[in-house]
């Protein structure tokens, strides 16, 4: 159920996807639905699959400011911490990955199989992957002597004959 009392009713399909509900903008951690709204159609069935509430200039402003405000916050959780979320994540993503291939079949009319499959299983590793790393990421900023100038390394695999 969404905060705002929503229920995520099910479909035809399998039950697990979400039918006619009408999905909100997060706002600074709010769910907000304004007055306008656009169908969402699934090109599986050709019918409406959902909802969507249509954001505003002023509603991408404020959600531009309400990042801007929560950066500092986000920029100080140690690295632990992010990892923990991102391992989190894909937990509930692998823990829903029938659920969301049918909803990938439904919202875009993607193949269930590689959906199910290739996919979502591939996301999962990716932020299990991402994570893993965060604790390790070291490096440094190189600092140049004229302003607007730049340095760049680039290393790469040297493969020849003459060796």
């Amino acid at each position: 159920m969404l905060q705002n009392g929503t229920e995520m009713a099910s479909n035809d399909t399998n039950g697990d996807a979400p039918s006619q509900i009408a999905v909100p903008s997060w706002i600074n951690g709010i769910e907000e639905t304004g007055p306008s709204t656009f169908d969402v159609i699934s090109p599986y069935t050709n019918t409406t699959f959902w909802t969507s509430t249509s954001a505003t200039p002023s509603d991408a402003l404020r959600a531009v400011d309400a990042a801007s405000a929560a950066f500092p916050a986000w920029s100080a959780t140690k690295p632990t911490a992010r990892r923990d979320i991102l391992l989190r994540a894909a937990d509930l993503l692998e823990e829903r990955t029938e659920a969301n291939a049918e909803i990938m079949r439904t919202e875009m009319g993607a193949d269930v199989g590689a959906s199910q499959f290739f996919v979502v299983p591939l996301a999962i590793k990716m932020l299990r992957d991402v994570a893993g790393r965060i604790t390790s990421v070291c490096g440094s900023v190189p600092t140049v002597e004229e302003e607007g100038q730049s340095a760049i390394g680039i290393r790469s695999p040297w493969v020849s004959s003459s060796g």
